[in-house]
């Protein structure tokens, strides 16, 4: 099929013409391809302000369930609810978007097998920083399209389903407190929130 030409044209078309054949033979032979999965997990940039480490996972109950959330090695989240686990190759924000300057996967299209009629998520992970206690309770008590769980030190998990849309939504967010994280927040649920890291 594709024959060495022993004379001739430029050189120009010479390679022009081993380069067909590579795409030809390439395209006949297959090539293996990595799932988005595999190809997605890139090192988080160092100034994104994240709340999950390499391998860490979170299950925090709510009162729509309980959910866990593990990080991979860099962009990859995966999220596990009624017995099943999908993941995203999250986004990192390149600017600051409602205090947040972390991560985020906007939920393009259907991109999930179906479970529960869920095929799709839109998730974010970041810090917010405040200078009040009282500035970052009135913030968790602002987001009312979802019911939060926090810990004392400001880990904050929320979730939930909208159906209609067949989205799963996930927030992992960590409160800082002029520049700490906090030591104790009114209306914390110190047993909702499990924390796991890598040994």
């Amino acid at each position: 099929m594709c024959q060495t030409m022993k004379s001739g044209p430029s050189r120009a078309t010479s390679w022009a013409h081993v380069v067909a054949c590579l795409c030809i033979t390439i395209s006949l032979a297959g090539c293996p391809r990595l799932s988005s999965e595999e190809r997605c997990d890139d090192e988080v940039p160092p100034e994104n302000e994240i709340v999950m480490t390499s391998g860490m996972k979170i299950t925090a109950t709510t009162p729509e369930g309980t959910i866990t959330i593990t990080a991979g090695e860099g962009l990859k989240r995966s999220y596990t609810w009624e017995g099943a686990t999908r993941s995203v190759c999250m986004d990192p924000r390149y600017e600051r978007w409602f205090g947040s300057f972390g991560l985020y996967y906007p939920g393009p299209g259907d991109h999930w097998e179906e479970h529960n009629g869920i095929t799709r998520a839109v998730t974010e992970e970041g810090q917010q920083h405040f200078d009040s206690t009282e500035a970052a309770l009135e913030w968790i008590e602002s987001r009312t399209w979802v019911e939060d769980v926090y810990r004392d030190d400001g880990l904050v998990v929320g979730w939930n389903k909208t159906l209609p849309r067949r989205q799963l939504n996930v927030d992992v967010w960590q409160i800082y407190i002029n520049g700490e994280k906090p030591s104790k927040l009114g209306g914390s649920q110190n047993d909702a929130i499990v924390v796991e890291n890598p040994q």
